[in-house]
């Protein structure tokens, strides 16, 4: 089986997973209600935050039982790869392999990305028109901006030198993203107001415009954080071994994957944060079972540096997210349940927990894309 089948197949297998298992699931269990939402493409959802009966945070109000059980995991699955990064800084500081000059088209972008910034948060008579749309201004800076300080620290950047892959990474970012939309259609974590009478192709065609940013983001800052010593495979090496090829680690994917993607129909109050972790047992099961490389084979040899840098490469583009949402016209609302509380901007601060495994999804797909993207000072 050649190359470009193989990743056909892959994508076919992932995605009728993935589409398929909640949708048949709503069918065969008639949740009829939750079929209607998951078939619309353009939802009403302006009104939302008067109507209670619609918010997951007004159903299922906040449970401190519930909110100390998942800090206390995330405290637990977090802390020894903080200290292992925390140690590393104290102990040999953060510098990199060589460091140039700064670019001068990390100075555009720059600039670029401060007037997104302000577009975006600002009610300029004469941009009202476009008020909608400086999301792909501030975020197509931002990533220009990244790829300019990896430049700086080491004299590489995924933009300069792998560019037809990187830029493969925004129409796959495109159909990336919109199977976490699908997905919460059955759990509607979050929603967007700010974009009253859109029909639904123009929801589609901006949001596949937004969208498209979200993989080239996150792979920037990894490659980013890639240049500081800590993040060293000889620093995160040594660790918990886990060969995600064995009968017991296929057992545990196998699992997480079915009561992710069928609790979401059925239970989603208390299986949402599975959202975030079933793609990715989907995508390295079907890896596992076209014998194709793997981002997590690493593990086996007990070497944790690809999982950490994606993982804080999400959070960081996840704080930023969150930052440059808070106030812009068109944006997205949470409705959590039983943990909507101690918000930053409009995130609860448990949802920041959510990054951590959205980052090695990242990981999976820019490497999927191909290998270089997430080894780049190697190359």
């Amino acid at each position: 089986m050649n190359t470009i089948t193989k990743r056909l197949l892959h994508y076919f297998l992932l995605a009728v997973t993935l589409v398929g298992i909640p949708f048949v699931c709503c069918v065969v269990g008639g949740k009829d209600e939750t079929l209607e939402l998951v078939k619309t493409i353009a939802p009403v959802t302006e009104n939302w935050g008067s109507m209670p009966e619609k918010l997951w945070n007004y159903r299922c109000p906040f449970n401190w039982g519930l909110f100390w059980l998942m800090a206390a995991f995330l405290a637990v699955t977090v802390t020894p790869f903080a200290l292992r990064l925390w140690k590393a800084v104290w102990r040999k500081g953060e510098a990199s392999a060589a460091k140039g000059r700064f670019p001068w088209w990390g100075w555009v972008a720059l600039t670029v990305m401060i007037v997104g910034w302000v577009l975006a948060w600002t009610r300029f008579e004469w941009f009202a028109a476009f008020q909608r749309y400086p999301y792909v201004i501030h975020w197509g800076g931002f990533i220009v901006l990244v790829n300019a300080l990896c430049v700086k620290r080491c004299g590489r950047s995924p933009l300069t030198h792998h560019a037809g892959p990187f830029l493969l990474t925004f129409p796959a970012s495109v159909l990336f993203w919109w199977f976490f939309e699908y997905l919460n259609r059955y759990v509607w974590n979050w929603y967007y107001v700010g974009v009253p009478g859109i029909s639904a192709t123009e929801y589609v065609l901006f949001a596949s415009l937004c969208f498209s940013s979200v993989l080239p983001g996150v792979t920037s800052v990894a490659a980013w954080l890639g240049t500081f010593e800590c993040f060293s495979d000889d620093v995160c090496a040594g660790m918990a071994k886990v060969n995600v090829r064995s009968g017991a680690s296929l057992a545990v994917m196998s699992v997480l994957s079915l009561v992710g993607l069928t609790g979401i129909v059925f239970c989603p109050q208390f299986t949402y944060p599975l959202l975030w972790i079933s793609p990715l047992m989907v995508f390295v099961l079907v890896q596992v079972a076209l014998k194709e490389p793997c981002v997590l084979d690493t593990l086996a040899t007990g070497n944790w540096s690809l999982v950490i840098r994606f993982a804080f490469a999400s959070l960081i583009c996840g704080l930023t997210w969150e930052t440059w949402n808070y106030y812009s016209m068109a944006k997205w609302i949470y409705a959590v349940p039983y943990v909507h509380r101690f918000q930053v901007w409009e995130m609860p601060l448990l949802g920041f927990g959510g990054y951590l495994p959205f980052g090695m999804e990242c990981a999976a797909v820019a490497a999927w894309i191909s290998p270089k993207l997430i080894r780049l000072l190697k190359d």
